[in-house]
């Protein structure tokens, strides 16, 4: 039988296509990454890599075996990761990156305080999990609540409204919005069109809509506000604690309620567990 810790090495080689972080998610030099391989070709009697120079790659056998390996490895880890934490209470969570970072995570505490037992593993991701299927007790999603055979809770209906660092209203009118003509406007990569929605309903239009930082995600742009490179248009909720500290501030100016939400999601497939419950109940009480 070929030897698994060569086989672990050639599937961390396959899946990241650079030996040395292969080696290094190993815990090994390259050059014993090399050796393992090595040892792996000979035990099959078959190349499995190509040594050019440039690194490793994997050979049309190389491929093949990728292939047929699959995820086994990811399976053998959970399984024994889900044996290690035998006899503890878990409550794995699937939720958006904006929503954990900025607003679930600095509230997190009191819902650990109320519940020390459960031990929270907490997934943050774009994509849309299937509970049904994959091992998420429940998540968080964006939207407007009318996904198909999932039980969903409203926490709070999403907004926009203008922030930006104090100092770049200093000398100015605070009242009126069209200062923003002026400003420079920062960007979410995954909602570039907050803005052209915000200025539709404000009645404005910006001569560089469509120019701009454009940062890959929205804690990134709150970043940016804060250190006055532009205005940015967001969920108040998302930045209460920056509004409380001086570092942005919020005008009276338009504030746009959105069609969409960030709700609570399970499936009514498994059982509502002692966890599952208290924490959607948690997440009402605190949105």
């Amino acid at each position: 039988m070929a030897s698994l810790r060569a086989l672990h090495a050639f599937s961390l080689l396959a899946r990241h296509g650079r030996a040395a972080m292969a080696a290094e998610k190993l815990g090994v030099s390259p050059s014993a990454l090399s050796h393992l391989m090595r040892k792996l070709e000979s035990e099959l009697g078959a190349t499995l890599v190509n040594r050019d120079g440039r690194g490793l790659t994997l050979t049309e056998e190389g491929q093949r075996l990728a292939l047929s390996l699959g995820d086994a490895f990811d399976r053998i880890e959970e399984a024994v990761d889900s044996f290690r934490r035998r006899g503890r209470t878990e409550l794995r969570i699937s939720t958006v990156s904006t929503f954990a970072t900025r607003w679930l995570i600095p509230r997190l505490p009191s819902f650990q305080d109320s519940q020390p037992d459960v031990e929270l593993l907490l997934s943050a991701s774009t994509r849309m999990v299937d509970l049904d299927r994959e091992n998420y007790d429940c998540a968080i999603r964006l939207g407007t609540g009318n996904w198909p055979s999932v039980e969903s809770h409203l926490l709070w209906q999403e907004h926009l409204a203008v922030a930006l660092a104090p100092a770049l209203l200093s000398g100015k009118d605070p009242a009126d919005p069209g200062i923003l003509l002026k400003l420079r406007l920062l960007h979410s990569a995954s909602r570039r069109n907050d803005w052209a929605v915000w200025l539709k309903a404000a009645g404005l239009s910006h001569p560089d809509l469509n120019s701009g930082m454009v940062l890959q995600s929205r804690d990134l742009a709150i970043q940016a506000a804060i250190a006055g490179m532009g205005a940015i248009v967001i969920d108040r909720r998302f930045v209460s604690q920056e509004l409380e500290a001086g570092h942005l501030i919020m005008p009276d100016w338009k504030v746009l309620e959105l069609e969409t939400g960030y709700w609570f999601v399970r499936s009514p497939a498994r059982t509502l567990t002692r966890p599952v419950a208290a924490f959607r109940d948690w997440l009402q009480a605190t949105a």
